[in-house]
């Protein structure tokens, strides 16, 4: 199975998968999801579909910094968008730009 992720329900941005990574984006990858029945995991994201080992659909995912910013919330209230860019091919400006 290929790459995959989440968009963060707080900002929109997808959980990104830890290869490559440019390190004024890493916050990224650290992620919460609540599950349904109000389940939390917090981890790093693997970039294929799992946090800290374990992760299932449907989900409600949150980076790390975006669910602090919220309130930490605890409750499940709608499953994430699948992102479009997978968590990993996405554009990051350069430097030189």
């Amino acid at each position: 199975m290929g790459f995959f992720s989440w968009n963060c329900r707080g900002c929109g941005e997808s959980i990104k998968a830890p290869y490559s990574l440019p390190k004024e984006i890493a916050w990224q990858n650290k992620a919460v999801a609540i599950d349904p029945d109000g389940g939390i995991q917090t981890g790093e994201y693997d970039g294929y579909g799992s946090i800290a080992g374990r992760l299932d659909d449907p989900m409600e995912i949150w980076h790390l910094k975006c669910w602090k910013e919220a309130g930490k919330p605890e409750h499940f209230e709608q499953a994430s968008e699948y992102a479009e860019d997978q968590g990993f091919f996405y554009e990051f400006p350069s430097k030189e730009e």
